[in-house]
């Protein structure tokens, strides 16, 4: 005698189950349409504004405030202070005009006297 075939069992459906979020974030709504393209009921400001608010960045070692003004205020300060110091320590130099400056003939009739002087040099060693 030949089994009947039977049907597969078919799972109950689940209910579609919720994120917890956070509660300004309620109703936040997160989807990939099938062309690939990330879709949402929030903007991207709306998104960056809330992680400003609430993420801290791993990218500030140096924290001062919640958010790292002081510190980057302070920063830029320091780097001013350096600049100004390095510009005393290292003035630039202002350029004599005793010397004038190499045309591009007189580069290429120096350089290629100095490839046949070492062209010489190697022949007769």
């Amino acid at each position: 005698m030949a089994k009947k075939p039977t049907k597969p069992k078919q799972k109950p459906a689940e209910p579609e189950k919720k994120a917890r979020v956070h509660k300004e974030l309620e109703g936040f709504e997160i989807g990939v349409n099938p062309l690939g393209e990330i879709t949402s009921n929030y903007s991207i400001e709306q998104i960056n504004q809330f992680l400003g608010r609430h993420v801290r960045d791993k990218k500030i070692v140096h924290r001062e405030g919640q958010f790292g003004e002081e510190a980057q205020a302070r920063t830029a300060a320091e780097e001013a202070r350096l600049a100004r110091l390095d510009e005393a320590n290292f003035p630039i130099a202002e350029g004599s005009d005793d010397e004038p400056e190499e045309t591009d003939e007189d580069f290429m009739k120096r350089t290629s006297r100095e490839a046949k002087r070492k062209k010489e040099q190697d022949e007769e060693l």
